[in-house]
This record gives C-alpha cells, sequence and structure tokens, in this order.
C-alpha cells in the first residue's frame, strides 16, 4: 500500500498514517475557506442595491425639481399675463382695445416725472417748484421726460403685428415697460455719447490736418526766405530807412546827452534827416512798401522785412500824438514832466534802433525775423505764416 511513498527527509509526512492526517486537514481548510467567497458574493450584491436605489432617488429628485420648475414657470407666466392685463387696463383710457403713443406716455410719464423730481431735490437740495421742475424737462432732448420717438421705439419692441400699437395680448406689465424705456435711455445716451465723440474725432482731425497743411505751408515759406539771394538779403536793410527818419525825432535826448559817444552815426543821422525832409518821401515809401510786399514774385523775406518795417512807422505814431495832447493838457506845468519825456523818448530811440539790427543781422543769415514781441505775430506776408 505504501510502496511508492517517497523516502527521505519529509517522507513521514507523505507515507503511512500521516499521509491520510494530511489530506483530511488539508480537505477541512478548503472546506473552510467557501465561506469568505460566498459572504463576498452577498457583500457585492448589496452595494449594487444600495446603489440602484440611490440612482432611483435622484431621479426622482430631478423630476420633482423639473415639475417645480415648470409649475412656477407657469405661475410667473400667469402672473405676468395678470400684471400686463391690469396695467393695459390702466393705460388704454378710451377703451378702444389698444395703447397708442399718447396713452403709453401719458402711463409712464408720472412715474418717470416724480424720478426725475426726487433727482433734482438732491441735486438743487431742496423740493423744486412746479415751474421749475417743467422748465428742467424743456432744457431735456426732445423737451420733454418721453419724447415721442423713444414712445415709438417702445411700441416696437412689444408690437407683434407691426400695427404701431398695442393689444391686450402684446402688452406688457408696468414694471417691465419701465424696464425696458431705462434700457432705451441708456441705449439713446450711449449713443448720443458716441456721436459727441465721433463729432469730436471729426474736430481734432480737421485740426490735426489744418495743423499739418499749415506747418507744411509754412515750411515751404522758411524754405523760400532760406533761399534768397546776398542782393535779397541785402535789400531787406533799405526798408527800415523809413520808421529810422520817423524816428530820429526821439533821438534827440541821446544825442545831446552823449555828443561824443554818437558821433559815429552822424553820417547815418544826416541821410535819415535828408530823406525825412524831402516831401512826400515817407509817405511814397510807405505805400509803395504796401502795395510790393503783397507781390508774391518777390522774395518771401524780402516781403517780410517791408510789412515789419511798415509796422515799425506805424508803432510811432502813438507817442508822436500822446506826447503833445499830453504836453497840451498840462499846459505851463508841462516842463515838469521832461525828466519822464527824456526816459520815454530814449526807450523808443534804443527799442528802435534794436529791433533794426536784430532784423537786418538775422536777415543777413536768410532768417524770418520774427521774433519780436507783438511785430513777429502781426507781421504776415501770406495767410499761413506764423
Amino acid at each position: 500500500m505504501f510502496q511508492n511513498c517517497p523516502s527521505g527527509r519529509g517522507a513521514s509526512t507523505w507515507c503511512g498514517p500521516n499521509a491520510q492526517q494530511h489530506q483530511s486537514a488539508r480537505a477541512g481548510s478548503i472546506t473552510r475557506r467557501r465561506p469568505y467567497s460566498a459572504v463576498l458574493q452577498m457583500a457585492t450584491g448589496d452595494a449594487g442595491d444600495a446603489a440602484e436605489q440611490k440612482a432611483k432617488a435622484l431621479r426622482e429628485a430631478a423630476a420633482a425639481m423639473r415639475a417645480q420648475a415648470t409649475e412656477l414657470e407657469e405661475k410667473q407666466k400667469r402672473e405676468r399675463r395678470e400684471g400686463a392685463d391690469r396695467s393695459f387696463a390702466a393705460f388704454d383710457s378710451n377703451k378702444d382695445g389698444a395703447v397708442g403713443v399718447a396713452e403709453l406716455k401719458a402711463g409712464l410719464e408720472g412715474p418717470l416725472k416724480k424720478t426725475f423730481t426726487k433727482q433734482l431735490t438732491t441735486r438743487m437740495g431742496r423740493k423744486p417748484t412746479p415751474e421749475e421742475v417743467e422748465a428742467k424737462i424743456l432744457e431735456l432732448p426732445g423737451g420733454a421726460l418721453f419724447p415721442d420717438d423713444l414712445a415709438e421705439r417702445l411700441i416696437k419692441m412689444y408690437d407683434q403685428n407691426g400695427d404701431g400699437v398695442l393689444q391686450q395680448s402684446e402688452f406688457a406689465p408696468t414694471e417691465e415697460l419701465r424696464a425696458r424705456l431705462e434700457s432705451i435711455f441708456r441705449e439713446r445716451r450711449e449713443e448720443e455719447l458716441e456721436a459727441r465723440q465721433a463729432e469730436r474725432k471729426r474736430e481734432m482731425d480737421a485740426k490735426t490736418k489744418g495743423k499739418g497743411k499749415m506747418l507744411s505751408s509754412v515750411a515751404d515759406s522758411d524754405r523760400e526766405a532760406a533761399s534768397a539771394t546776398s542782393l535779397e538779403k541785402a535789400l531787406c536793410a533799405l526798408p527800415y530807412i523809413l520808421p529810422l527818419s520817423d524816428g530820429i525825432v526821439y533821438a534827440q535826448h541821446i544825442y545831446s546827452t552823449f555828443p561824443q559817444q554818437m558821433a559815429w552815426s552822424e553820417p547815418l543821422v544826416a541821410i535819415l534827416i535828408a530823406v525825412n525832409n524831402l516831401p512826400f518821401a515817407t509817405l511814397v515809401a510807405f505805400f509803395g512798401m504796401s502795395i510790393l510786399s503783397s507781390n508774391q514774385n518777390i522774395n518771401k523775406l524780402l516781403r517780410f522785412n517791408m510789412l515789419q518795417a511798415i509796422n515799425f512807422d506805424i508803432a510811432l505814431i502813438v507817442p508822436s500824438v500822446f506826447g503833445p495832447l499830453l504836453t497840451w493838457s498840462l499846459g505851463s506845468d508841462a516842463y515838469k514832466i521832461s525828466p519822464i519825456t527824456d526816459i520815454a523818448t530814449d526807450i523808443i530811440s534804443v527799442s528802435l534802433v534794436l529791433a533794426v539790427a536784430y532784423s537786418i543781422s538775422a536777415s543777413a543769415t536768410g532768417a524770418i525775423p520774427n521774433k519780436i514781441p507783438f511785430f513777429g505775430k502781426i507781421n504776415r506776408v501770406t495767410r499761413d505764416d506764423s
């Protein structure tokens, strides 16, 4: 019976009585493990049932929520329709079954006026009178709180059949109409703001374009002046003989006070006095340069100096008129202001000489002498000169 049992270490476990005991123990072990598998199967089945029950509960909750949402939606529609019917009854003043522009304005202007009055009260710090409210309303665009065009625009939002009025089935609650009207007001303000911005942009573009043209014209004019020939630059000094000959009378005090220091200028003074003594010489020079300064065939540099010399001569007329009037008004007391008169004539004489010297020296370099205060801006030989 045990002939085929293995020999050696451990053979007693597999052969003889020990072998039977080992097999019995092994079978018992297998028998004991079977209940764990059954427990696992039972647990898995219970989990599946719980998940199914949870899913079912969620589906039922979702269905209940959809039902509640549908019920709420139907309630809101019903309340909106009831509110619209009440509003329509209030707005349809002539009971013709339709609300037009006039009836819509009459129904909405009341609340708008109350809101507008509250805004005025806040702004003014007191309650405005009815007259003040009406005056402020007239200042609004269209002269009304609710212009006709906005009423027509509001009607178009609800007018389903396009007949220009609202039937009861097309009407909406007052609160909704007011909200839509506020939206229209905002859109209109935005449109007006955009229009103002666009207009401002067009004005800025026009100014920029105009400045560009002016700068281009000035640049061309400056290039023309810089291209003056040596003869033209030399001729720029001749126009100033006119104001110097007329202004030599203001240098009397300087020459009498500093005869030796001014001796170098006596030849020029003699020429100026001779020109001034020639009959109509200064008058002919004045009108001649006025005509020549507008001749576009003459270089701009020379034309500018002609105009500047003319304006210097015109400026000398002011003290020549004011001085005698002041002397006449003071009568025998005129001598008392002689120190002030001497200082004034010295200032005029020195200012004239400095202005002429600057103009001649700047012209000699080909630059337009337009930096003298006041005179530099009025001496324009073309419309675009500055």
